[in-house]
């Protein structure tokens, strides 16, 4: 009998169901789009996981890994190969022409699983001792081309082949430097390798038998319970690709939260037009109660009213979704050279089927337990209001546990999550009532206008409620609309700063012999050395005396992924006792020189945001591990680091008189000077330091350039959609009013006003609410612009003024446009 009633009751209200479940499916495009994108990406991550590893399970260090971590890797897995790779960046040149590269060292039978061929088809298995792959960028870069010569180091190899396919490339936004593949036994012979050299060891192991992910997973979390040493990762296929793809899974997050707000603003339309239906059933309900009909039943008739409409709108809004996702698949392929296939999975189907009926659910409390209330006198009173009571408010709550939830399943972050929904909750909860007290309050002024003017004025002030609704959707929109491109700018302006700002090149182990010389070039080339550096490979073991916990394996948060990450690693130290060009204290000061006879601990200061992710406050004490000596270290001060100078700097720092005799390397930046910056400089900086890695800092701005503009793109593309559906709320609210206002209307024209007057006043009520709209929504996401631009990436504020008054007047004019077409729509009809 209930879903008779439903079903009755739908096909009574067509308009009503057909815009209602366009909002919804509308605003459920942006997830939908993003569920299936996330899962494809996933699955094509997952498919690639053993190729992306190479092997079974890696440990792998940047510093020596010791042989009772090897002894005890060994003894622990069931193998039957095992190989070392190595992996460090060095200076190519050929004539005039140098490169920086990232030179791979593999060993025997590796990649056990997955390929590295050339073009020709040859693979790099059977490459010779003398012989070495090359990435194709080396091609037009260097002028190299396969049976060419290169010198790499002391030792001159042929070019075999040039990579055409290769497993373990992942998906990757942008690489430091393109790769060269070599046979790892013959590394050692081209004295790259010096004391002190940043080298990344790796070993791979082969099971003996095929073990699924989950004993993967198993055996990984077993070997990092026994070996006990921060320096060392340990990885299988799956945690690996979630390294690979966490790049993605940030982007896929802040598009999820973006697709969020077009959730939120299809349910700010929802509620609007499911309390416009019940208050036109008010005496339907009155009936039902009075023929004896309970109110639990009759909840449960307009809770499956708005189940079925749920189900209807998700339908079509995966529909729609799956449709566009090749869209958001395709921007990403072209923009970011990230390559994937779109799966559509029936779990991503079901979830998002599940967030879209669930959205529609939540709202039966907060609208339909109120009308419950009706009683028969509705059946004889003209009056549409309801009594308000404190607990009515109280039923908004599942609503704000919902999108909780899901700003917080869409981020993987509590934090980010929690404060996302708090900012709607703020936004909302000082907005209504602050906005119906300024209705209120210009209700009471009776200004000298136009006709069309006064009435537009009057319907503003007088229908609050479709007001603030509107207000809301349009803020809201322009907000997000605003708050991207101006957060881009900011980041855009900082990176291109001009050159004689910041340094031209970063150099990296420079050997504690070679500063003399290195200061000579640098000196004859007419260019300036800055912030030349110490810099001791070493790792945290404890924070006040604790221990090092193994790391956690599962899911976790984007917050707990940094602490991990920060906590299990090793760490690159420095000694000074003053402060360099970018960078100041913020809290404490720095550590002073260690006397060995008089002082019992040394002191380090800290980055303070580095700081932070640990837990670390000012006076704590940190013990750190270097070449097997532990040094114990009174943290006296927190630094602020200006990380867009491009100039060398540390998240730790030592005073003087504790590292200075411990296996270090330097690390520098040059600045342009007075010197001539080119191609020849370069060569002849990799002629005369071969081991010192150079990178071009201006080649590196372009690349995260272009890489932050292909995201700003995406980013901004979702958004358009939340517009989308905001202007869709807003036309179902136009309409909705107009059909409310039919009689009004006719009278108006009734008595000699006509329709283009009346026409006039639709669209200047729009004009109002979107100017106003507009202005605030502006306001709003400058702050909050302004907000990230200080506290997160602690950069100076621009005004974007091209980017803003262009989204501003399309929004404007956009809503006035609707305004006009369904005000002509409605007199059609």
């Amino acid at each position: 009998m209930k879903l008779k009633m439903v079903m009755r009751e739908l096909r009574s209200s067509p308009m009503f169901f057909i815009i209602f479940i366009l909002n919804l499916s509308i605003g459920m495009v942006g997830l939908s789009t993003i569920e299936v994108f996330k899962s494809s990406f996933d699955s094509a991550l997952t498919a690639k996981s053993k190729s992306l590893l190479g092997s079974d399970i890696s440990v792998s260090s940047r510093i020596a890994i010791t042989k009772d971590s090897l002894e005890i890797a060994k003894s622990n897995l069931d193998y039957s190969e095992m190989t070392r790779n190595r992996s460090l960046y060095s200076m190519l040149f050929n004539g005039e022409k140098s490169r920086l590269v990232n030179i791979r060292g593999l060993g025997h039978g590796f990649p056990f699983y997955g390929e590295i061929l050339a073009k020709s088809g040859k693979s790099f298995r059977d490459l010779k001792d003398n012989e070495i792959f090359i990435y194709p960028e080396l091609v037009g870069q260097l002028g190299l081309d396969v049976g060419k010569d290169i010198k790499i180091g002391s030792k001159i190899f042929k070019v075999a082949g040039i990579v055409e396919e290769d497993g373990s490339a992942g998906f990757s936004m942008g690489q430091l430097a393109p790769r060269l593949y070599l046979k790892n036994e013959v590394l050692d012979s081209t004295d790259l390798i010096k004391p002190g050299s940043t080298i990344w060891r790796s070993l791979h192991f082969k099971m003996a038998k095929e073990l699924s992910d989950k004993e993967l997973i198993k055996r990984e979390k077993d070997l990092k319970a026994k070996i006990i040493d921060s320096s060392i990762r340990i990885r299988s296929p799956q945690s690996n690709s979630e390294r690979v793809g966490r790049s993605m899974d940030y982007l896929a997050d802040f598009l999820g939260l973006v697709s969020l707000c077009g959730l939120f603003l299809a349910g700010l339309g929802l509620i609007y037009l499911f309390r416009g239906f019940l208050l036109k059933r008010r005496k339907d309900l009155a009936i039902l109660g009075f023929i004896g009909m309970r109110k639990k039943d009759i909840f449960k008739i307009y809770t499956l009213k708005l189940f079925f409409l749920g189900l209807f709108g998700s339908l079509l809004g995966i529909a729609i979704g799956t449709a566009f996702s090749p869209v958001i698949q395709t921007m990403v392929s072209r923009n970011l050279g990230i390559n994937f296939a779109l799966e559509f999975s029936l779990s991503t189907f079901f979830v998002t089927m599940a967030v879209g009926v669930a959205s529609t659910i939540v709202l039966a409390p907060a609208l339909i337990i109120p009308y419950l209330r009706v009683d028969q006198k509705a059946l004889f009173d003209h009056d549409t209001s309801l009594s308000k009571n404190f607990y009515d408010y109280l039923l908004f709550i599942p609503i704000v546990i919902f999108y909780w939830v899901m700003a917080i399943y869409l981020s993987e972050s509590l934090i980010v999550g929690s404060a996302f929904i708090a900012v709607f909750l703020l936004i909302v909860g000082v907005f209504f009532p602050v906005g119906s007290f300024v209705l209120s309050w210009l209700g009471k002024f009776n200004p000298k206008l136009s006709l069309s003017s006064n009435m537009a004025f009057k319907y503003v002030t007088r229908h609050k409620i479709s007001t603030l609704f509107i207000f809301l959707c349009l803020f809201i929109s322009t907000s997000l609309m605003t708050l991207i491109p101006s957060v881009k700018n900011i980041i855009g302006a900082e990176l291109s700063m001009p050159a004689e700002e910041r340094p031209v090149y970063f150099l990296f182990d420079i050997q504690p012999e070679q500063v003399e010389d290195l200061k000579t070039f640098v000196s004859q080339k007419k260019l300036d050395l800055l912030n030349i550096s110490p810099m001791v490979r070493g790792r945290l073991v404890k924070i006040n005396g604790e221990g090092y916990n193994p790391e956690k394996l599962g899911d976790l948060t984007r917050e707990e992924q940094r602490e991990q990450r920060s906590r299990n690693r090793s760490a690159n130290l420095s000694y000074r006792d003053h402060l360099v060009r970018g960078e100041e204290i913020v809290e404490g000061r720095m550590p002073k020189r260690f006397d060995f006879e008089s002082d019992e601990v040394a002191e380090v200061s800290l980055e303070q945001r580095y700081a932070s992710r640990l837990g670390i406050n000012l006076g704590d004490e940190l013990e750190y591990n270097i070449l097997g000596m532990p040094i114990i270290a009174k943290v006296v001060g927190f630094r602020s680091i200006r990380w867009t100078s491009f100039l060398p700097n540390f998240f730790i720092s030592f005073g003087p008189g504790v590292l200075e005799d411990a296996p270090k390397t330097f690390i520098a930046a040059i600045g342009k000077g007075e010197g001539d910056v080119n191609d020849q400089l370069q060569s002849d900086f990799a002629a005369k330091f071969q081991n010192v890695s150079l990178i071009d800092i201006q080649s590196s701005l372009k690349r995260v350039a272009t890489i932050m503009e292909s995201i700003t793109k995406i980013l901004v593309t979702m958004s358009f959609i939340v517009f989308l559906v905001g202007l869709l709320v807003i036309y179902s609210l136009i309409a909705h009013q107009l059909e409310s206002r039919r009689e009004d209307i006719s009278l108006i024209n009734i008595i000699g006003i006509r329709f283009s007057e009346i026409r006039k006043s639709i669209m200047k009520e729009m004009a109002l609410m979107s100017v106003s709209a507009v202005v605030v929504g502006v306001t709003l996401g400058q702050l909050v612009t302004y907000a990230v631009a200080k506290l997160q990436f602690d950069l100076n504020y621009i005004f974007s003024s091209t980017e803003i008054i262009g989204f501003a007047i399309l929004i404007i004019v956009l809503s006035i446009l609707i305004s006009f077409s369904s005000f002509n729509r409605f007199i059609r009809k």
